[in-house]
């Protein structure tokens, strides 16, 4: 199995206390605001790759960064694109991580049929999803398992979603699922 990735990290933080999101849209050069589709301003950013939709209230949700630095970086281009609108911004924004996306590689094709058989709280129908969706012992992670081996993790923190991606190959393993270092090293 491949090392762990992350593909996504998906973050919270108050800039300040209300935000007149119909200014900043003609203020902020690159910003999208259609309050009839979303009552929100959108910031998109190609490195790194992400977006910030900003709320009324000051919140900000941030997605697309893989690693807390790039969080970082996203959340300071936001408040200065806000301070060099002119809007009273609160010191230290705080950070809080909503859900974290981890892909990783079996490498080798998995039967999800006879899999989705032999494990609990799974579910495999795939005319609908062509992944094997598993809800681990974690109510706040799922794990999608596809048949040329990739898994993909969605939990609150990396370090949950690290911990349910090895129980997961824990249970392939007892399912008789050979973990074959070299398949992944060519």
């Amino acid at each position: 199995m491949t090392e762990a990735q992350v593909e996504n990290i998906v973050v919270s933080c108050s800039v300040s206390s209300s935000l007149d999101l119909p200014q900043l849209s003609g203020i902020i050069p690159d910003a999208q605001y259609n309050p009839t589709e979303v009552p929100a301003l959108i910031l998109q950013f190609s490195a790194p790759r992400s977006m910030a939709v900003l709320s009324s209230t000051g919140t900000v949700i941030i997605s697309g960064p893989r690693s807390m630095d790039q969080v970082e970086e996203v959340v300071n281009m936001v408040m200065d694109r806000l301070s060099v609108a002119g809007v009273e911004l609160y010191d230290e924004p705080e950070i809080v991580m909503q859900n974290v996306t981890v892909s990783t590689d079996l490498c080798q094709n998995v039967k999800l049929r006879s899999l989705a058989k032999s494990l609990q709280n799974s579910e495999y129908q795939p005319r609908v999803f062509p992944g094997l969706v598993y809800k681990g012992d974690d109510p706040n992670t799922v794990i999608l398992l596809f048949a040329s081996g990739k898994m993909v993790c969605n939990s609150l923190s990396l370090d949950t979603a690290t911990v349910a991606l090895d129980k997961m190959r824990e249970k392939l393993l007892s399912f008789g699922i050979k973990m074959e270092e070299e398949a992944c090293q060519k």
